[in-house]
């Protein structure tokens, strides 16, 4: 099994000193749960020392490639860094479910479900580093995945969804959008939200995330698709 890991080591650019922790990285609950009798951890502890550092050292990079953002421009851009889109697209580049250990179930489940298990192993992985390296090193790692995202953040100022749709709204209609909780579910370190925005008791779309936020934002995306299709038809 550390024969497979080294190639993953060897993308991250690292050589973890505790293999252990490696392997609980990329261990998914249900992987624990179908072998009991071997007294395994699974990964969603370090998912939660990942969240925060995923987000403090994007945060840090982003200060520093920006001196000139305010707050508000730096908060969309770490939105647009920090989310599952983003996540399953780093996991695709490190084949990260080719190394995920899963019960027999899931092996069978189709991709799309697969990367969204191996888009949070990411986070489990972002805190394997910094417990087995420390931060400089964790920073570094993250600063690699997520280059080629930065390279997109120059190109154009980013404006969340939630706010295009507001403009459309208040341009078109003159009313505003208004967002709503429908539902939680999930562990409580890692929540999955439905969201739904409305204009006067209209659903526009429903949406889920792991955060308010990204729910919220999603949900506006598909609503802003929806009214401009309806606006060509």
């Amino acid at each position: 099994m550390e024969e497979h890991f080294q190639e993953l080591e060897n993308a991250l650019g690292i050589n973890f000193k505790n293999k252990e922790l490696l392997k609980i990285a990329l261990t998914h609950s249900s992987y624990r749960i179908s072998h009991k009798h071997e007294d395994l951890e699974d990964n969603e502890r370090l998912e939660f020392v990942g969240d925060a550092l995923l987000n403090l050292c994007i945060s840090l990079l982003l200060y520093e490639k920006f001196p000139k953002d305010r707050e508000g421009d730096l908060t969309k851009k770490r939105a647009y860094l920090v989310c599952k889109e983003r996540l399953i697209k780093v996991a695709e580049s490190l084949r990260l479910p080719e190394f995920l250990l899963t019960g027999r179930r899931e092996k069978t489940l189709d991709l799309k479900s697969r990367l969204n298990m191996a888009g949070r192993a990411v986070e489990a992985l972002i805190g394997a580093i910094f417990l087995d390296q420390g931060l400089e090193k964790a920073c570094k790692v993250v600063h690699k995945l997520f280059a080629p995202y930065f390279k997109t953040l120059k190109l154009k100022p980013l404006v969340d969804a939630k706010s295009r749709l507001q403009e459309y709204l208040q341009k078109e209609k003159g009313i505003i959008p208004v967002y709503e909780v429908l539902e939680i579910t999930g562990p409580a370190h890692k929540p999955e939200i439905e969201v739904v925005v409305k204009v006067e008791d209209m659903v526009l779309a429903k949406a889920k995330g792991t955060s308010r936020k990204e729910a919220e934002n999603l949900a506006a995306k598909k609503a802003l698709t929806k009214l401009k299709k309806q606006s060509k038809a």
